[in-house]
């Protein structure tokens, strides 16, 4: 019997791996091998993250090197960590091939960060995560390999204001859609607020569809 896909599950920026461990019952129900990990979002750079996560996962993945394949699904900050995993060398020689579900990643950097970048409370909650989530910051990070197939979900009204005033054009409340995309990569409108996509059952099954079957999975073909 073949083993099972493996996928490492990020949550957000001042969440917990408590927080995905639903998203990880829903994808072990559809036949995965998910594992929840954390980071310490407000004491860590983001290759820094990178770095504990690579040692964690390859001590998950101990007793089945080589790993053909490797699934991620991040909400939200956790994509930005992955991106910082994914320019590893170490990492992709540990799996060749990889499947990414981003659910509303800053890909551009966080506009709600710039914002309050002069706030002293915004620093004092995210810690060094209101510096990583800076647009320059965030521009420093290389976008997936291209042994990396992504794909990448948002939220928000699809009027074209969204949740949040305090953000320009549709948002999910936290996160605009305007920075989400990557180079040559658009994302797919699921519609709802940024809190919950990594719940939502429409959401994952979506994340399934492409976890199993990448780019060639149906809905990408429509």
């Amino acid at each position: 019997m073949p083993r099972r896909v493996p996928v490492v599950l990020l949550h957000g920026a001042l969440r917990s791996p408590l927080g995905m461990r639903p998203t990880a019952r829903f994808l072990a129900r559809h036949g995965f091998d998910a594992r929840s990990f954390g980071y310490a979002t407000r004491r860590q750079s983001l290759e820094g993250h990178a770095e504990q996560l690579e040692l964690e996962i390859r001590a998950w993945l101990a007793d089945r090197e080589p790993c053909e394949l490797l699934g991620l699904l991040t909400h939200s900050m956790g994509g930005l960590v992955a991106r910082a995993l994914l320019a590893r060398p170490s990492l992709l020689e540990l799996a060749p091939r990889q499947r990414l579900v981003m659910l509303a990643p800053p890909n551009q950097g966080a506009e709600l960060a710039v914002r309050n970048h002069g706030f002293a409370p915004f620093h004092w909650l995210y810690g060094l995560a209101a510096d990583e989530l800076q647009p320059p910051r965030v521009a420093q990070l290389p976008p997936p390999p291209p042994s990396c197939e992504t794909l990448i979900l948002v939220g928000g009204t699809g009027d074209g204001h969204g949740y949040n005033p305090a953000l320009s054009g549709d948002d999910d409340g936290v996160v605009a859609l305007h920075e989400t995309p990557l180079p040559g990569l658009e994302p797919e409108f699921v519609g709802g607020v940024h809190s919950t996509l990594q719940w939502r059952r429409d959401v994952l099954a979506r994340a399934v569809e492409f976890l199993t079957h990448g780019e060639n999975s149906p809905s990408a073909a429509q």
